[in-house]
């Protein structure tokens, strides 16, 4: 739809936007959450995500892909983590994990569209999403960063981060990648 000019929502960003229905189809499916489940889940990750917002960045533009599919990430984790109801000191641990370990994650989008390596990318934050929670369900009591930390660090990661590889397709991928 994007590089259609098509017309998209996206939670959290558009290049982001495909990790947090991807956990929440699957887990409504697998487990057979009711419909209340997920909304519970969707406002835990709201709550996440608006952290990230105001007190870091959601943009690639502003702090690399880290920012975009590591906050999908962080969202969906807390999601995932909300539907097994998980205590808010685990649901913040697995929003965490996820958030963390996307640090330094450049935004390089081919040709300038949000397709390669965005799509892969949000399969990945998926699956990481939901690894995450499974390790703050099982670490939680052995936890030594905060996520507010995690944030400060991403943003802080960000605005060193040289902008060719902030979502402007000069840098990485984008700049190595050949048309054939």
């Amino acid at each position: 739809m994007n590089a259609s000019g098509g017309t998209i929502v996206t939670a959290p960003t558009c290049g982001a936007s495909g990790t947090m229905p991807a956990v929440l189809r699957y887990m409504k499916q697998r487990h057979k959450f009711s419909e209340d489940n997920v909304v519970d889940a969707l406002a835990t990750a709201g709550i996440i995500g608006n952290i990230i917002k105001h007190n870091a960045s959601i943009s690639g533009a502003e702090a690399g892909c880290q920012a975009e599919v590591g906050s999908a990430c962080s969202m969906a984790a807390a999601a995932h983590a909300e539907l097994f109801k998980l205590t808010i000191d685990q649901i913040e641990y697995a929003a965490e994990i996820a958030l963390e370990h996307h640090l330094g994650l450049t935004c390089d989008p081919i040709l300038g569209y949000v397709q390669i390596p965005c799509i892969e990318r949000n399969a990945v934050a998926a699956l990481r999403a939901i690894d995450a929670c499974g390790l703050a369900y099982f670490l939680s009591d052995s936890r030594k960063i905060s996520f507010d930390l995690v944030v400060d660090t991403m943003f802080e990661t960000g605005k060193d981060m040289p902008a060719n590889y902030r979502e402007t397709s000069c840098g990485g991928l984008a700049k190595k990648y050949q048309l054939k």
